[in-house]
């Protein structure tokens, strides 16, 4: 736990000096990292804006944030098998 929260830490660090130096605008780091509603609206304005940095920066957010919800892996159905007609034969 301690290892994610440094890695956070450093990850809001980032998105903290991107946002100030690229949009003018000022995040607190520590709060990102202790209050979810907070981290959200943060991942919110990364995503908001068109740098492919803070988008990257945003999802590795939320992979290792603890209190953000994991995301759900889908499970995609197996297609059906086709049965292969003429395969051996002529008609």
């Amino acid at each position: 736990m301690a290892g994610e929260m440094e890695k956070l830490f450093a990850l809001a660090g980032r998105i903290h000096v991107l946002l100030r130096r690229e949009h003018n605008r000022i995040i607190d780091v520590e709060w990102m990292c202790s209050d979810e509603r907070y981290a959200k609206e943060v991942i919110k304005l990364a995503r908001s804006t068109a740098s492919e940095e803070l988008l990257a920066l945003a999802e590795r957010v939320e992979a290792v944030h603890p209190l953000l919800p994991r995301p759900q892996p889908v499970e995609v159905p197996a297609p059906a098998k086709v049965e292969a007609k003429y395969v051996a034969s002529l008609r």
